[in-house]
């Protein structure tokens, strides 16, 4: 298993949002947690992502216990986070963004390599790379938002609401690009 979630109980502050929650996830595996809206969705990722009060239960990543760790080893562990919302640094211009989210190396080369390869998934980026990202559109800085998480070379993804407010089309591109 690259995940694993045993008996969660979670939520924020003294306000419990989850109960018993239990998942698997494969290495390779594509997963979509789907309900209504309040259901505990966002604050699964969220949980996954230190960003939660765990009350009980475990969050095992290829077979470390990562419940109590912060956001920063997470990261340093490959596991990155797109929070809904599309957001971006808006004052900083598309190519900064990107850095931003390569923040756990001061290797030049592998960043560069890094932004390299996020272009190719999203050219449109590439052509933007000097524009500030306020000045993008919701699909352009959708795709910001994620190149920016990829730049962190992650081996687990978590996408909260990625297609909230796109067009179908511009969300189909993004995820082939993606997947």
């Amino acid at each position: 298993m690259i995940l694993q979630i045993k008996d969660l109980k979670a939520g924020y502050g003294k306000f419990s949002v989850l109960e018993d929650v239990n998942i698997k996830i494969k290495p390779d595996e594509i997963v979509a947690l789907i309900g209504p809206n309040g259901a505990g969705k966002s604050t699964v990722l969220k949980s996954i992502f230190g960003l939660t009060t765990i009350y009980s239960g475990k969050i095992i990543y290829r077979d470390k216990n990562i419940t109590k760790l912060k956001t920063s080893e997470l990261v340093r562990l490959g596991v990155s986070y797109v929070p809904q919302g599309r957001q971006v640094f808006s004052s900083l211009t598309v190519k900064e963004n990107l850095e931003m989210g390569a923040f756990i190396t001061d290797d030049k080369v592998l960043v560069k390599k890094k932004m390299n390869e996020v272009f190719e998934k999203f050219p449109v980026l590439k052509e933007k790379q000097y524009d500030h990202a306020f000045s993008l559109s919701g699909g352009q800085q959708q795709m910001l938002a994620m190149g920016r998480a990829l730049m962190q070379d992650p081996q687990l993804l978590l996408l909260d609401e990625p297609s909230l407010g796109l067009a179908p089309k511009t969300m189909k591109e993004i995820f082939e690009k993606i997947i």
